[in-house]
């Protein structure tokens, strides 16, 4: 499809699986450079939102179909300008319980007075109190929306090139998505970004991709008695009766034998208690090339930078966690994130501080053999990085991940350029 025609339900699926990455979120902004694409996304995220809490989806473009349910009605503008309470211009959203739209209302509203405007520190304030969520959808290029990123908790990026989002406190980006893959076998070699290593005859439209996420349906409940018993293993016939479980419906699996993963157990178990736990997320995203791109510092290089790619809820399609650093304890990760905020580098809300003491394995080396590990495995599409152990040696990790289960997919696909890669604890240190 072309970009121009992308239908509304994809965009807002975009917005479904972003929604992890607000869970702990009062107020964001919704910001692209197509308004009824940033629509979708943010009815997306407010569905998923409104199971646990009520959300309000405000305009601040200026009648969006999609967030206008009546004509002639007041609206934010009357709120900020006259003093009308949010509880009178708010409207439910007909198919989502808990979700209630806030329209633009009559005149103009992305000006700078709007974005500007005192009322939304007590606005913001108000859902805090009641645990609410407000989504405000902006576009880009608006006049003070600096001033109104500032107040709120972070920035959803949908189709927003790098350079434009840098200094924004991101909470997610969400990229153009990509059109339907042409058919390919289940078997194809891919390297983790999805490029096709050699290539191969058309078959059925599947993403390998896909039905590793599908896997992890099953290992959720296993995974952790499954290891400490030595084997990991997942297969798609397995995903596909935990699908019909939970009412996914999917199209028929193929043979299991050429979808089974296999995951030897934790290489390292006794170093549970020297793991290096807790990191930084940057950014989670919604491709990896948008991961990628915050993991550039514009003053130094980040220590430890990698990308994990993660199913953040069952059934989803993948998510890229843009992830940096390894340390012992919560407190020295916290200490890194406020010192990369205070000197500007990150913004004053951006990143979180994570629990993710699994990676895998790729190789250990010596020396000088270090870096050129990392630019051979940055070559063949993977985020690499070392961790020098206490006998002077180097550990090359990939990912970061909350769980060992969660590193089924990036196993699979270093499988499949070739690699034997193992199920680790972060030890070791930063260099």
């Amino acid at each position: 499809m072309t970009p121009d025609l992308v239908p509304p339900e994809v965009w807002a699926a975009e917005g479904m699986r972003a929604a992890p990455a607000l869970s702990d979120v009062t107020a964001a902004l919704i910001v692209g450079r197509d308004p009824e694409a940033a629509a979708q996304v943010a009815l997306g995220l407010a569905r998923f939102h409104a199971r646990e809490r009520r959300v309000a989806v405000a305009d601040l473009v200026g009648g969006l179909d999609a967030l206008t349910p009546l004509a002639d009605q007041p609206g934010l503008l009357e709120c900020l300008r006259d003093g009308e309470p949010i509880s009178g211009i708010g409207q439910p959203l007909a198919d989502a319980e808990g979700v209630y739209l806030l329209p633009s209302g009559r005149g103009p509203i992305a000006e700078r007075w709007v974005f500007e405007s005192g009322r939304w520190e007590r606005l913001i304030a108000g859902f805090r109190e009641v645990d609410a969520l407000l989504l405000l959808v902006a576009p880009s290029g608006s006049p003070g929306l600096e001033r109104l990123i500032a107040r709120v908790d972070g920035v959803v990026a949908v189709d927003l090139p790098p350079g434009e989002v840098r200094a924004w406190p991101l909470l997610a980006t969400i990229d153009h998505p990509e059109p339907e893959l042409p058919p390919i076998p289940v078997n194809r070699k891919m390297t983790p970004d999805g490029r096709p290593i050699v290539p191969a005859a058309p078959r059925r439209k599947r993403r390998w991709g896909r039905w590793i996420a599908l896997s992890l349906v099953v290992v959720a409940s296993s995974a952790w008695g499954l290891i400490r018993s030595g084997k990991l293993t997942f297969d798609a016939a397995a995903a596909d009766r935990a699908a019909d479980a939970v009412d996914r419906p999917e199209p028929p699996a193929p043979p299991a034998e050429q979808v089974k993963i296999t995951l030897g157990p934790i290489v390292n178990p006794g170093d549970s208690s020297n793991a290096l736990t807790f990191a930084v997320e940057v950014v989670a995203a919604n491709t990896l090339a948008s991961a990628n791109s915050r993991l550039v510092s514009p003053v130094a290089p980040f220590p430890a930078p990698t990308v994990a790619p993660v199913v953040l809820r069952s059934g989803s399609p993948l998510w890229y966690r843009a992830i940096v650093g390894a340390w012992p304890a919560r407190q020295e990760a916290e200490a890194w994130l406020d010192a990369q905020r205070a000197t500007g580098i990150l913004r004053a809300s951006a990143g979180r501080v994570v629990a993710v003491p699994f990676a895998l394995l790729l190789e250990e080396v010596r020396g000088a053999d270090v870096a050129a590990a990392v630019t051979r495995w940055e070559r063949r599409g993977v985020r690499a990085y070392g961790l020098r152990q206490d006998d002077g040696s180097v550990r090359i990790f990939a990912g970061a991940f909350e769980t060992a289960a969660q590193a089924v997919w990036l196993a699979s696909t270093l499988r499949d350029l070739g690699a034997d890669p193992q199920v680790a604890y972060r030890t070791g240190r930063m260099f």
